[in-house]
C-alpha cells in the first residue's frame, strides 16, 4: 500500500510523478523488485485518470530498465493485473490515526493546551482522505522475508519516501527531511543515525528513569534505521516490526519506545508516553482494497 496526500480531496495523481513500491528480498537494504505507476494527466477535478504498472526485478530494480507492463486501469475501480494480482488506486478514507496536537505539546513542547489522554483526546486524520495505491500479489512473489518502503519521484528527483511509520517525521528536522527523502535506505544509518541517537536521548529523558545511554541510543538507531518496513509473507501483521496492519497502533508502540519504554536491562518497558487513546478507524474493510470509502 502507497498512501500519498494527507488531506486529499478531489484532485489528481501527478502525471509526472512516479508512484513506486519498492521491496528487498536479501537484507541488503537494496531494491530487488520494484512496482511503478504512472498516471495520465487529470481533469483537475478528481473525475479520473488512467494508470501502468510496471515490474522492475533483480539489477532492473534499481535503474528501472527493461520494465514488465503487469496492467492497466482507471482510478477508483479495482483491476486485476498479471500473474493473479489485484490493483487499486484513487481515493479512500485515510487510516491513520493519532493525536497530533496532544503530541505537540507533551513531546515537542509545543503549547497546544492538550495532553495526551485528557478529555479533548481527538484523532487528527479521523476526517481527512488520501490517495491509496493498493497492491495485492501472491506471496510467492515476493519472497519469505522482504523489506518494503515507497517513494515518489519527478524524474530523477526523489520528492519522498517512507518505510517505517513516522522516521522521517520524528528523527529529522529542516534540511535533513529533504536529504533523507532523497536519499536510500542503504545510506540511512550513516547519514541519519546521529539524529536518530539525539532524539531519542531528548526524548527518553521524559522518562522518570531517566535518558536513554548514548549506547542504548545507538542500539534502537540501528533498528530503526534504515526505514525500511519488514514483513515475513504469510504471517500476522505486527507492525512496526512484521509489517503493519491497518488496525496496528504503530504510533503508540513507537511514542512508547521513544520515549523511554524499551526493555534493556535495568529499565521497565513503560515510557513516559505509553499511548495516545486513539483508535483504529471504524470504516476499514475485510475486502480489498481494504480502506474505507472517501469522506464527502
Amino acid at each position: 500500500m502507497l498512501n500519498t496526500g494527507p488531506a486529499s480531496g478531489a484532485v489528481d495523481y501527478g502525471a509526472d510523478v512516479a508512484y513506486a513500491m519498492n521491496i528487498d528480498r536479501d537484507g541488503d537494504a537494496q531494491p530487488d523488485l520494484v512496482y511503478v505507476w504512472r498516471f495520465s494527466p487529470g481533469s483537475g477535478t478528481g473525475t479520473g485518470q488512467s494508470w501502468t504498472l510496471t515490474r522492475y526485478t533483480g539489477a532492473n530494480a534499481a535503474s528501472w530498465a527493461h520494465g514488465v507492463t503487469l496492467g492497466t486501469g482507471r482510478t477508483g475501480t479495482s483491476t486485476g493485473i498479471k500473474g493473479d494480482g489485484e490493483v487499486f488506486a484513487g481515493l479512500r478514507s485515510d487510516p491513520f490515526f493519532f493525536d497530533l496536537s496532544a503530541f505537540e505539546q507533551d513531546v515537542l513542547g509545543v503549547q497546544t493546551g492538550r495532553d495526551f489522554c485528557d478529555a479533548n483526546t481527538n484523532d487528527f486524520f479521523a476526517a481527512f482522505n488520501v490517495h491509496s495505491i493498493v497492491l495485492e500479489v501472491p506471496n510467492d512473489e515476493l519472497g519469505d522475508h522482504i523489506g518494503y518502503w515507497a517513494t515518489t519521484s519527478v524524474g530523477s528527483t526523489r520528492i519522498d519516501r517512507m518505510g517505517r511509520p513516522a522516521i522521517n517525521t520524528v528523527f529529522n528536522r529542516g534540511n535533513d527531511k529533504n536529504r533523507f527523502n532523497a536519499g536510500n535506505p542503504v545510506n540511512d544509518y550513516r547519514d541519519f543515525s546521529a539524529n536518530v541517537v539525539g532524539v531519542l536521548e531528548q526524548f527518553s529523558a521524559l522518562d522518570a528513569e531517566g535518558a536513554y545511554t548514548p549506547a542504548q541510543a545507538d542500539g534502537l538507531a540501528h533498528v530503526l534505521l534504515p526505514d525500511i518496513l519488514t514483513y515475513s509473507p504469510g504471517t500476522a501483521a505486527a507492525g512496526p516490526l512484521n509489517g503493519r496492519g491497518l488496525a496496528d497502533d504503530v504510533i503508540d508502540t513507537e511514542l512508547n519506545i521513544v520515549t523511554g519504554g524499551y526493555p534493556f536491562p535495568g529499565r521497565d518497558a513503560t515510557g513516559a508516553v505509553t499511548g495516545d487513546c486513539v483508535g483504529a478507524h471504524g470504516d476499514l474493510s475485510a475486502a480489498f482494497p481494504y480502506l474505507g470509502t472517501p469522506h464527502v
